[in-house]
């Protein structure tokens, strides 16, 4: 092997990539570096010295990246990153549903379908009118001569997928970059694992970009038990399988890869191959990609490949340009599968150098014709370095059934994992590939820095329901007894014989007792430096600052969570347990919930004991010391960040806090804050938070492993030529928590609080959602019912919320005409509802529920189908769900349009005036 060969040369790492690679103090000479052949000597480059890219080749990838960028117009984004809130905004392009006619529209269509969950966002080809002379051409007769074509002219034109991608993440900021591989796993599409040095000297690995992603599955020995596990995708150990082509290779990999993740019922395209659309489009950037994707058991035995998780990579490109990240996945894999035709000179040597590795080496052989003795005879000469059997070798011929050979890759891959291999997180994978002298993302100062400020508050936190209780008590008992107390006030249900003056003063000394106790409380050190992070950070660092926050606590609440659910089920399949103990660790369940907004809560709680104070005369306008903080949330929600309006433990607004903000946020505006309210209310587990995600891109909190309880509002902006169109700035979207959950039938006073919830953000809102399982309507009916009480006791409305019925899990596409008379018979039961209402509040007119609310039968249901396309853990978001809920979305926008012909959007002043008389 020592040897080397002028007329064949083994590719050593300055002649390949060279990604990750620091200059040496002297460039190498070109000359030297060609003829360097020894094969452990590349290997120790690409672990360890890593020579500097051959300049030549560095520039033809730069320009390469250059002219991809200018063909899409990302150039000036290369400097200023698209942010998410860019990719939010309301523009023409998010209402209607536009196919791209242009290389320039494929990274705003891909990010647009990515964010409503579309299948379909891959799909790079673009939409053409044919022209005139080619609709003639149908007409023709054929006549063939020597100049006929068969070139596929759309090849010229369109992009390959992968290198689509690749540009957009090198043009988008980290939170964004975020959201694509979370919104791209719920899609069931391979991510990008290491993204190719294109106009960097380091390829880079995506951990920071993966950090959000949370999996929930069923490991075969939790399947008696029908237990789960959770866990954050970055800190779950597991096997991981390699896959990378040496030389050229006649069947596509990523398609076998694609069959060997699917369901036997069920393919599913996880990676982009040569057979899907624009897939065979040739890749200009995307060589030296790394993408990974996952199998997660459903703990069925029948139907499971595997046992556990499994990770599976895919290496685009031959190995031998790509030898940086080829030494990364033999470090990181148990088993790296090499998809070749034929082993020459050049392979032996290039291969016999990977006897260092760890990991156990396959070899998946493609015969187009008979079997190559020459390749067999370089193979035996391997055997003993890489230490082969029999089984190691995979055979394909022209014989073999391509079923039959996804299912020998299955049976392989289920024999590795049977054998205990190493485990390896995407964490760990890091540290290895640091040690490679790979960047990655979340290495940058303003992350680290926030994750230094995070990690110091939320290292003291092992139990949420204790933090709570000791570190943020302001929000405990005091506030929920300050809101008996305002409702009391309200209601005057306890008077008895005392005097309404003298029980009102009574109430009133009480509240502000309350409130004096809470201004005497002092910051505790964790507030204080949530504070000090979420005022002094820049506007990067904050909010790395509070999203490190939220992984952080939502790990700890998922740990904690689980070893609840877990004591609870054994307590309750204890014969003769006592109904008490239950009672509290249920309790214990709902309280121990922990997020970022009980902090922000908890800073709520001290401006209105200051508030209070100075309203009392008690303390002077100077000596205040939490003016700053409405200020600081406002720019939070400018940010987009969901900020909470009802405090669902205590079942009340901080009126002055929610007031002071929105105030600021206003000014922030330059009053310009026209809006229209959009919200979604149904039960529990209905897909609410899921709905708004999808229709707008958001980020709701969606069964993290924390029950969310109250409301939240979330701020969107409206473009320019859609304010003109929908005559309103912003688009104000409020999540709430679901109506009858279980956990809370056993506190007192659920089901006020449930009407309470409703009859505020159906009050609020110019459009509310109902939001249903299946045909199911009667679980709304009470709460609609209260509702429509609520609004005939308000004198003057002054609003007439419209009303949009939404049927999840119906897919059936007669659902609509079948249930025609289901939906006039609720029609029926809701004028029922509103006479009979109207009789009990005294109204003397005749009312029907469509002069309390605006409701056609025929346009405002809804029928979607389900979510998931198949079973989950395994399961893509079905393409039907997206598009329903687009389709929805189209139709909401047009009723804004419409609506506003004689109806005037309200503004944040108007807003602040009807949550207050709400």
């Amino acid at each position: 092997n020592k040897g080397s060969d002028p007329q064949n040369e083994p590719l050593t790492p300055s002649t390949a990539q060279g990604e990750g690679c620091r200059p040496p103090s002297q460039p190498p000479d070109p000359q030297t570096a060609r003829h360097q052949s020894d094969p452990e000597q590349q290997l120790r480059a690409a672990k360890g010295s890593f020579q500097l890219l051959g300049s030549p080749q560095r520039q033809e990838r730069s320009t390469a990246f250059q002219d991809v960028l200018s063909r899409l117009n990302l150039e000036k984004h290369r400097s200023i990153n698209i942010r998410l809130r860019d990719v939010l905004e309301i523009c023409p392009e998010s209402i209607k549903n536009r196919i791209p006619e242009a290389l320039g529209d494929l990274p705003w269509h891909f990010l647009r379908k990515l964010m409503a969950l579309n299948g379909t966002a891959r799909n790079t080809s673009l939409g053409h009118k044919a022209p005139a002379e080619e609709i003639g051409d149908y007409q023709e007769e054929l006549h063939i001569d020597g100049t006929f074509d068969f070139s596929d002219t759309e090849i010229k034109v369109s992009l390959n997928p992968l290198d689509v991608l690749c540009a957009v993440l090198l043009c988008s900021d980290s939170f964004l970059q975020q959201e694509i591989l979370s919104k791209m796993s719920m899609c069931q599409f391979a991510l990008p694992l290491l993204l190719p040095a294109l106009d960097t000297p380091k390829c880079t690995l995506m951990l920071w970009a993966m950090r959000d992603i949370v999996r929930k599955w069923r490991p075969h020995n939790l399947a008696e038990s029908r237990g789960f596990r959770e866990e954050s995708l970055v800190l779950t150990s597991m096997p991981t399988i390699s896959f990378v082509r040496l030389g050229s290779c006649s069947f596509s990999k990523s398609k076998l890869l694609s069959e060997v993740l699917s369901p036997s019922q069920q393919h599913h395209d996880f990676f982009i191959h040569r057979d899907m659309e624009s897939g065979n489009v040739p890749r200009e950037i995307a060589d030296g990609l790394v993408e990974i994707s996952w199998y997660f058991p459903g703990g069925t035995d029948n139907s499971d490949f595997f046992p556990e998780p499994v990770a599976v990579t895919n290496l685009r490109g031959d190995i031998e340009s790509q030898w940086l990240q080829f030494s990364f996945l033999t470090e990181v894999s148990s088993a790296v599968f090499i998809v070749t035709e034929s082993i020459g000179e050049r392979e032996y040597k290039l291969l016999s150098s990977l006897k260092e590795s760890t990991a156990k080496y396959y070899f998946i052989l493609n015969y187009k014709n008979e079997k190559p003795p020459k390749t067999l005879g370089f193979l035996n000469k391997l055997a003993p370095v890489l230490k082969l059997s029999k089984s190691q070798l995979l055979v394909k011929d022209r014989t073999m059934n391509n079923a039959r050979f996804v299912k020998k890759v299955q049976s392989t891959i289920g024999t590795i994992v049977n054998l205990s291999p190493k485990t390896v997180s995407l964490e760990a994978m890091a540290v290895m590939a640091r040690d490679l002298g790979i960047q990655v993302d979340e290495d940058c100062q303003a992350c680290q820095c926030a994750r230094t400020y995070g990690e110091e508050i939320t290292a003291e936190i092992r139990d949420g329901a204790k933090y709570k209780r000791e570190m943020l008590r302001l929000q405990g008992d005091p506030w929920k007894n300050l809101a008996k107390v305002e409702k009391e006030l309200c209601r005057m249900k306890r008077q008895g014989d005392m005097a309404t003056e003298d029980y009102k003063s009574e109430l009133k000394q009480k509240l502000l007792e309350i409130r004096r106790q809470q201004n005497q409380c002092d910051l505790t050190n964790g507030l204080t430096k949530f504070i000090n992070g979420i005022v002094q950070l820049n506007p990067v660092e904050k909010h790395y600052f509070l999203k490190w926050m939220k992984f952080s606590l939502d790990n700890t609440a998922k740990g904690n969570l689980s070893k609840m659910r877990a004591e609870y089920k054994k307590k309750c399949e204890t014969p003769g347990v006592d109904r008490k103990q239950l009672e509290e660790l249920d309790k214990l369940i709902s309280d121990s919930s922990l997020g970022v907004e009980h902090f922000m809560r908890e800073l709520g709680q001290f401006y209105e004991a200051e508030c209070s104070m100075v309203k009392e005369g008690k303390m002077e306008e100077g000596q205040r010391q939490f003016t700053h903080l409405p200020r600081t949330a406002a720019d939070l929600m400018l940010e987009g960040f969901p900020m909470e309006l009802i405090d669902g433990d205590a079942s009340n607004i901080p009126m002055n806090w929610v007031t002071d903000v929105l105030t600021h946020l206003n000014i922030r505006l330059g009053g310009r804050s026209r809006m229209v309210v959009i919200t979604v209310l149904g039960v529990q587990s209905t897909g609410k938070s899921t709905l708004l995600n999808t229709m707008f891109g958001l980020q709701f909190a969606v069964s993290s492993g924390r029950c969310t309880r109250g409301a939240f509002m979330t701020l969107i902006k409206v473009t320019e030529a859609v304010q003109k169109l929908l005559s309103c700035d912003f688009i104000l979207v409020i999540d709430t928590e679901g109506l009858k959950a279980p956990e809370l039938t056993a506190l007192e006073d659920s089901y006020q609080h449930d009407n309470e919830l409703a009859t505020l953000v159906i009050g609020l809102s110019d459009i509310t959602i109902v939001n249903m399982a299946m045909e199911n309507v009667s679980e709304m009916k009470d709460i609609l019912q209260i509702v429509v009480h609520a609004f005939l006791r308000m004198e003057e409305i002054g609003q007439q919320p419209n009303c949009q019925f939404v049927h999840q899990n119906v897919s059936d596409v007669s659902a609509h005409d079948q249930n025609m008379r289901d939906r006039k018979h609720l029609l029926e039961q809701l004028n029922e509802m509103t006479k009979a209402a109207a009789r009990m509040e005294k109204q003397s007119r005749e009312m029907a529920f469509s002069d309390i609310m605006e409701y056609d039968p025929e346009k405002h249901n809804w029928y979607m189908p389900g979510l998931w396309h198949g079973v989950p853990p395994m399961a893509p978001v079905n393409i039907g769900y997206s598009e329903s809920v687009c389709e929805l979305k189209k139709y909401l926008f047009e009723f804004i349009k419409d609506r506003s012909l004689n109806r005037s959007a309200k503004d944040i002043p108007e807003f602040i005036e009807w949550v207050r008389s709400l």
